[in-house]
């Protein structure tokens, strides 16, 4: 199953096309994940009003349902 840390702004814009970045944390370190969602959380606040950092359990290779938890939201 494939884990990625994923952000998205939530935009009130209908014009522009909202920002989404998504990191492949599959093979990462608890430490390696805890410091990219800080970087990540830093990187949102500065920037988006409207934010969600989540944790995305992706089971489309394993042909099961996917699952997200997430991490802040603003």
């Amino acid at each position: 199953m494939r884990r990625y840390l994923e952000l998205y702004e939530i935009s009130e814009s209908t014009v522009e096309e909202s920002d989404f970045i998504r990191i492949d944390i599959t093979e990462w370190s608890s430490g390696d994940i805890e410091e990219a969602i800080r970087l990540l959380l830093e990187h949102a606040r500065s920037i988006y009003d409207h934010y969600t950092i989540q944790i995305h359990e992706c089971g489309h290779e394993e042909e099961k349902p996917c699952s997200a938890t997430i991490v802040a939201s603003r």
